[in-house]
């Protein structure tokens, strides 16, 4: 996956309903890790129609929140190719569709003395420690200590299927990736990449 630095300000929840999950899902040359699960005896392929939840877990307010209506827009166009249909006002679907966005922290990096290929010290040219002290050409010393200590973010996407009957989930798909800035410049670029990554691994193909 693709590793980006981020602020510990990006760890809430409640942001990605506040700028559509911005910071959600994009994967690297090859594509992100997607995991899936099936019940037993799921019958997927037998349901016509689907629904959305009447709470989605992506909605943490008394609203539908941007992210909720930018998922449903994509899930709606998989589900669609795939041969399903969007249940009509009033109509019982055969399916429900959740979705849930999920963040976690961890912290990479070190603090310690950092080597430098040299210095101009105040007093000019120089060999030896500085101690802190700037450094401004070639030579050889200390240049004092590193701290490259950082938060990284993750967000995790899950897409629930649901058997409407029994209000049992049939199958689920999730993706994770760390932050980037793009991602937070283009939440719904990347919301839609990380639902098409998703439907890739759906037990029922989309129509070609």
């Amino acid at each position: 996956m693709m590793a980006s630095k981020s602020h510990g300000t990006y760890k809430k929840i409640g942001l990605f309903a506040s700028c559509a999950a911005a910071a959600v899902l994009a994967g690297c040359a090859t594509g992100p890790v997607v995991r899936t699960q099936t019940a037993a005896g799921a019958n997927l392929v037998g349901a016509h129609t689907f629904a959305y939840v009447k709470r989605l877990g992506t909605d943490h307010g008394p609203y539908h929140s941007l992210t909720s209506q930018r998922l449903e827009r994509d899930v709606t166009q998989q589900m669609e190719a795939r041969g399903y249909t969007l249940a009509k006002e009033g109509q019982k679907p055969d399916l429900l569709v959740d979705f849930h966005i999920t963040t976690h922290n961890r912290v990479e990096g070190g603090f310690g003395p950092m080597f430098s290929s040299g210095y101009w010290g105040p007093w000019g040219w120089g060999y030896g420690p500085t101690w802190g002290w700037p450094y401004y050409g070639p030579g050889w010393g200390w240049g004092g200590y590193y701290n490259d200590v950082q938060t990284i973010s993750t967000a995790a996407l899950t897409i629930t299927v649901i058997n409407a009957q029994d209000r049992m989930a049939v199958w689920s798909g999730t993706t994770a990736s760390d932050f980037t800035w793009r991602m937070m410049d283009h939440p719904d670029w990347a919301l839609d990449k990380a639902v098409r990554h998703i439907f890739a691994h759906y037990p029922v193909h989309a129509a070609r």
